[in-house]
């Protein structure tokens, strides 16, 4: 999804595209493995075609005659992935583990990953408007890195001050 979208989506729903694909996510893993399923599945599951069908209903003029798009096609239009490396070689292998998901699982500070990424893009001084075309998965990895590359330096600084 390109930011603009997942910032649009975010101000149009309240909610954050990452927080809903990651919950649907858990929801669908419970269905494969046969765990019991949590009271509000079919409104987790539907959510994100919803919240897809309010984000193409914002950027288009639809008349009477218009039909709206399936949520397969909602979904093709917002959210293609760019490929890693790492899913590249997680692919190439033939044997996977499936995990079922774990109570103890750590609970992330953060809730938004949309409003966190748009913070840290203006923490950093970047131009927020160079980023608005790009995938939001490429402009997380370009932040991660130049963040790791900052690490590396101020590491650096210290060794050579000491």
């Amino acid at each position: 999804m390109k930011l603009k979208d997942s910032i649009r989506y975010y101000e149009l729903t309240g909610s954050d595209i990452f927080t809903d694909l990651q919950k649907q996510n858990e929801y669908m893993t419970y269905l494969s493995l046969g765990f019991d399923l949590p009271n509000d599945f079919t409104e987790t599951i539907e959510k994100v075609g919803d919240n897809l069908l309010i984000l193409w209903a914002d950027t288009h003029d639809y008349k009477d005659e218009l039909e709206l798009p399936s949520t397969e096609i909602l979904v093709s239009l917002y959210l293609t992935s760019i490929p890693n490396q790492s899913q590249e070689l997680a692919d190439n292998d033939d044997d996977s583990i499936v995990e079922a998901p774990s109570r103890f699982k750590k609970k992330s500070q953060s809730e938004n990953k949309t409003l966190d990424l748009i913070v840290s893009i203006v923490n950093s001084e970047m131009n927020l408007q160079q980023f608005y075309e790009l995938e939001t998965e490429l402009v997380i990895e370009i932040i991660n890195r130049v963040a790791e590359k900052r690490e590396a330096e101020q590491k650096k600084k210290k060794k050579g001050g000491k």
